[in-house]
């Protein structure tokens, strides 16, 4: 191989790797939605293995969700809040990982924000589900059915006390909505429990009122529009095998809005007892034809924390309803079958973030391998998300969403239907031009500006970059520069031609005389182009990405490419330019 034939094979070895490189981003480009669709039904990970290999296109050219959270810092203790932000990135890229979005975004901003970026998916609640979910895991025990019934009606005495001490307009406005749909469920007639066994064999202990907080005179009798808690209730969820009650009120969903207004109430928190909580369901379900949320009374005492939970995986029970399988080791096993062996044929309530996803009875001791069963209304994607987030892990801190978009799929074709046609059309100007201009040399150098671009986009795939608006355009800036090295190059050589020199000479002396100007120019654009890529953020680092990649596969077409086809052509009588 002579001294210029390296440029060849080295040029050869390229373009090989480029097709490499590039294969996956032609084969995904070029498949119809209907194709994409169809394999989606039937190969799904083929599909997202094909969509993480190819270039990625970013939230404005395909459509997606841009969120933003901030992380409620001041809820933390000073000492946590260092790395808190950076813990919660970690754990909603987890999160994000599960949902199998090829190029998420996920970076902070400023001290206590988080930009989420999802490309090409659109289910944005699911997405605000699992991203702003903090996911604390709680297993706690309920109340006893003749505690909670006396402290509903304490609750009935206070809140139609509240009622009737508003203003006329207001208390009219309450009374409408007192009509019952069915009857206060009967209380049963066992004894009060007393000490805690759990919290004896656990070794934890909550202090006891001086009084008893379910205290209440069961010889007041109330009539029906007296009782504007009870009245609500439709029936009870919770029933075991031996008839006994929990309580677990079911309540029409209409009247979810005026229980919890109730329930915040100071009068009302001043009455509850300090060792229970009101919890709702996760989520709504049907029951006799009926929209309804079911309203839990919980001990406010933890038993068991989720972080113990290991290996957890998607499962469905003997009933066909989805759950979410985990397993035990270690003293986390031994605390949970103590718990689950003291508490046999009572309801565990098993608590997300203040919400109670299921209450299943207890059957039977559990060591090593249980599961957490989804309430009646728990689809496929509810147990879904909830495997994804117990894997992922709780955030450090509750986080707010304070920004969400959504960019339609339709906008994201619009944008890429005007970029490609733009430049197209810009591109094949530069090209025509450059051709009539320099006329065979123009050919030679447009060649070569195509070859850049095929290589810049290789590089793209190969990197695993995203293509963004800003990143076409930082395209269309490699073109001029690249245009731009050959424009100097060929001036120099018509420089030299007019002087006399002959073809060899001038092409030697117009390379030589060019590469400082070009040099300069290329080293500078890379300087700028890595300064936008270290401060920007997004979009910015798309055009910086390209940008970067452009100069340098621009410099070698230029110096090795174009300038080795010229070597060739030194050997000519009349030089074309």
């Amino acid at each position: 191989m002579s001294k210029h034939n390296w440029r060849f094979g080295l040029t050869i070895v390229l373009i090989i790797l480029a097709f490499v490189a590039f294969w996956h981003t032609f084969n995904l480009w070029t498949m119809s939605e209907s194709e994409q669709a169809d394999m989606q039904e039937k190969d799904p990970g083929g599909l997202l293995r094909l969509q993480q290999k190819a270039i990625r296109l970013g939230l404005d050219l395909q459509g997606g969700i841009h969120v933003v959270l901030r992380v409620k810092m001041e809820e933390l203790e000073p000492g946590a809040r260092e790395d808190a932000v950076e813990r919660a990135i970690q754990i909603i890229r987890n999160r994000v990982d599960g949902l199998g979005v090829a190029e998420p975004m996920i970076q902070k901003q400023g001290n206590d924000r988080i930009i989420v970026d999802l490309p090409g998916y659109t289910d944005a609640d699911r997405a605000e589900e699992l991203i702003g979910q903090t996911a604390l895991l709680e297993f706690k025990l309920l109340e006893t059915i003749d505690n909670a019934n006396l402290l509903l009606a304490k609750l009935d005495s206070v809140i139609h006390k509240y009622e009737q001490a508003r203003s006329p307009e207001d208390a009219s406005e309450t009374a409408s909505l007192t009509e019952t749909e069915s009857e206060t469920p009967a209380v049963d007639s066992t004894e009060l429990i007393g000490d805690d066994i759990l919290a004896e064999l656990m070794g934890d202990s909550m202090a006891d009122s001086v009084e008893d907080p379910f205290a209440f005179d069961e010889n007041i009798a109330l009539d029906e529009n007296e009782k504007p808690l009870s009245s609500r209730v439709i029936d009870l969820l919770q029933r075991d095998r031996t008839g006994t009650s929990w309580p677990a009120y079911v309540i029409a969903k209409q009247d979810r809005e005026i229980v919890d207004r109730w329930l915040e109430l100071p009068e009302v928190k001043e009455v509850m007892p300090i060792d229970v909580v009101f919890n709702w369901s996760t989520r709504p379900e049907i029951r006799n034809s009926r929209e309804v949320y079911v309203l839990y009374l919980v001990k406010r005492k933890v038993q068991f924390l989720g972080k113990f939970l290991e290996n957890i995986s998607l499962g469905q029970d003997s009933y066909g309803g989805f759950t979410v399988n985990f397993q035990l080791s270690g003293d986390g096993a031994a605390r949970f079958a103590q718990l689950t062996g003291a508490n046999i044929d009572k309801p565990l309530a098993i608590v997300i973030d203040d919400k109670v996803e299921s209450a299943p009875f207890i059957n039977s001791k559990i060591r090593r391998n249980g599961q957490i069963t989804m309430g009646g209304s728990a689809s496929m994607k509810d147990a879904r998300n909830l495997e994804i987030v117990l894997k992922a892990g709780a955030l450090p801190a509750p986080v707010e969403i304070i920004e969400k978009n959504v960019v339609g799929a339709t906008m994201g074709a619009d944008s890429i239907k005007k970029g490609f046609y733009s430049s197209i059309f810009g591109l094949l100007i530069v090209l025509l031009y450059i051709g009539l201009y320099y006329r065979l040399s123009g050919l030679i150098a447009d060649a070569g500006l195509l070859l850049n671009i095929f290589f810049l986009l290789a590089v793209m795939a190969a990197l695993g970059a995203t293509l963004t608006m800003p990143g076409i355009a930082g395209i269309l800036l490699t073109v001029g520069i690249s245009v731009d090295s050959n424009i100097l190059i060929f001036e120099r050589i018509r420089e030299e031609l007019r002087t006399g020199k002959t073809i060899r000479a001038s092409i030697d002396a117009g390379y030589d005389r060019a590469f400082v100007a070009i040099f300069d120019s290329h080293v500078t654009t890379l300087i700028t182009a890595g300064a936008l890529f270290l401060l920007g953020s997004g979009p910015i680092k798309g055009f910086a990405v390209t940008l970067f990649w452009g100069v340098l596969i621009s410099l070698y077409t230029a110096y090795v490419i174009t300038k080795q086809v010229f070597d060739i052509r030194k050997s000519y009588s009349k030089l074309s330019i």
